[in-house]
């Protein structure tokens, strides 16, 4: 609540934006816009930090745009600031990075002692770090709530590539982690989903 109050007195249109039951519990119905929006704003109060998206130039604050239209979201080449981790960076945090063990979920191949879903949600979404963290220390990756990325949705480059980005454009960013409601299988590491930006799901 304090950096949406912030964040709309300096023009960011946050004001009714996500909902969530308390401070502890993770934020729903949030679009990719918002979740950028949300970013920036971030960025605007931390001394160091600079806003990373931009539309024409400008810090995204405010507005949305079509199904294909979040193309002319930008992020700012070197800024120094909070943005949403790649498609590539989440899968790399969910399997633990250099400490990986090759779990089949963020931090245990067990998913009940890591993360909410179907079996173990009762139809609901829970407060964060309630289960085992994993590898990096970093909670409920799987399960809970899906999580926005940066990306661009597509097909994986052919080969070895470091740090890929994702495609330059397209209709639907990608989607990770999966979510209370919904079975193990899409709480995997490995597993991605692309939805368009401006759901709010």
């Amino acid at each position: 609540q304090k950096v949406r109050d912030w964040a709309v007195t300096k023009g960011y249109d946050l004001q009714n934006v996500g909902k969530g039951l308390s401070d502890n519990h993770p934020v729903t119905d949030v679009s990719w816009y918002d979740a950028v929006k949300w970013c920036n704003a971030k960025s605007q109060m931390q001394v160091g930090c600079e806003p990373v998206y931009q539309v024409k130039g400008q810090v995204y604050k405010s507005g949305e745009f079509g199904e294909k239209g979040s193309d002319v979201v930008k992020q700012k080449s070197g800024s120094k600031g909070y943005r949403l981790p790649t498609d590539a960076e989440w899968e790399w945090a969910a399997r633990g990075g250099k400490k990986s063990k090759k779990y089949t979920y963020a931090g245990s191949n067990d998913l009940s002692a890591v993360g909410w879903f179907k079996d173990n949600a009762e139809g609901k979404t829970h407060p964060v770090s309630q289960k085992q963290a994993n590898e990096l220390g970093i909670h409920d990756m799987s399960g809970n709530v899906w999580e926005w990325c940066s990306d661009w949705y597509g097909d994986y480059p052919t080969g070895s590539v470091p740090d890929p980005t994702g495609p330059s454009s397209g209709s639907v960013r990608v989607f990770r982690g999966g979510s209370w409601f919904l079975d193990a299988r899409v709480a995997r590491s490995a597993f991605r989903i692309g939805f368009v930006p401006g759901s709010r799901f």
